[in-house]
């Protein structure tokens, strides 16, 4: 079977606006489909992707670690890394400092801590010798988007939220930045993080799309 990847993604999406059910996409890309984080062989569509916009979630007081980090590409600049558990399960948020069209923001990841540390490792090559690849880009974005159980998904975007405000508010202490969602082939990713930001401050305006020098997209959220 082969993986999915953006030019399928890119199709979902047309034939989705087009007016095609959830049997005429499954039809239509074979077994490919479910390599895409979008359906699943023992149900329809998940309802975190049709419904993942409207869930309220109410924040949860959790334990995390937290340090700023150095950032490798600007100077005098940081990262935030932040790690907590979810019943056995190590977590990592990164808050990532990236400049997009001159738009200072902190681009957001959830991940795994034993995907993140496969990533780490993965970007130290990339980094020694100056640049990145497309090929090179796509396949960091696969490692930390390893789907997590979905069973696991609630709980963990309700401790998320609380350590979000959390730490931008107090270890921060900025309460004027913005955070920027990189695009990725799993809209599932895309509405988690969106639903997440907008839950966990009062007031977020949201910016919209845009594009970094290498035509990667963005969606950005201001806090305020």
């Amino acid at each position: 079977m082969n993986s999915w990847n953006r030019e399928d993604f890119l199709e979902y999406r047309r034939l989705k606006r087009s007016g095609y059910t959830d049997s005429m996409l499954i039809e239509h890309f074979g077994d490919k489909i479910y390599s895409s984080g979008l359906y699943n062989r023992k149900s329809t569509i998940m309802p975190w992707l049709e419904f993942i916009t409207e869930i309220k979630i109410v924040p949860e007081h959790t334990e995390y670690d937290y340090s700023k980090i150095p950032s490798d590409y600007y100077l005098g600049k940081y990262d935030y890394l932040i790690s907590f558990y979810n019943d056995d399960v190590k977590y990592i948020i990164s808050l990532f400092y990236y400049i997009i069209n001159n738009i200072e923001t902190y681009s957001i990841l959830l991940t795994t801590n034993d995907q993140w540390m496969e990533y780490k490792d993965k970007t130290k090559g990339y980094v020694k010798k100056g640049y990145i690849t497309t090929s090179e880009r796509d396949e960091l974005v696969k490692i930390v988007e390893k789907e997590t159980n979905y069973n696991q998904l609630y709980p963990v975007i309700k401790k998320v939220s609380f350590i979000l405000f959390e730490v931008i508010q107090n270890k921060m202490n900025d309460t004027n930045i913005t955070l920027s969602i990189g695009d990725t082939l799993n809209q599932i990713k895309i509405n988690l993080y969106r639903n997440i930001i907008k839950n966990s401050f009062n007031n977020v305006e949201e910016i919209g799309e845009i594009f970094d020098t290498s035509e990667n997209r963005y969606f950005l959220y201001k806090i305020k």
